[in-house]
């Protein structure tokens, strides 16, 4: 986890790295869902699905395009960072964004420019 996610956690959510279910709505999660966690103590963590969470109205832009990535984090009101644990490194690995729909169409059009 970069120094930014840990200062700020509550900008970061989490690709599913095993199943399990939400703690809302009691839906099943499969692996690489989006999740929210929420911290009751420090041993048990809530885990909301993204509908849950206040989350569904974001898309996910994965990695790959450093133009993209960083117009859409510019246009986009909220955005969250998306995080796997790495069972082969032992942390987590960044997986994209979640960010607004029209902030995603607005850098892809301003990229290709």
């Amino acid at each position: 986890m970069s120094e930014q996610e840990k200062k700020n956690p509550a900008n970061s959510v989490f690709a599913l790295s095993r199943p399990s279910r939400c703690f809302g709505c009691d839906t099943k999660l499969v692996v690489d869902d989006i999740v929210k966690l929420n911290s009751k103590n420090e041993d048990e963590k809530e885990v909301l699905c993204r509908k849950c969470a206040g989350l569904d109205a974001l898309e996910i832009l994965r990695s790959g395009n450093a133009q993209i990535t960083r117009l859409a984090k510019k246009y986009s009101k909220q955005h969250f960072v998306i995080l796997k644990w790495s069972e082969l490194w032992k942390t987590y690995e960044r997986q994209g964004l979640l960010v607004e729909a029209d902030a995603l169409s607005r850098a892809k059009k301003d990229a290709k420019k």
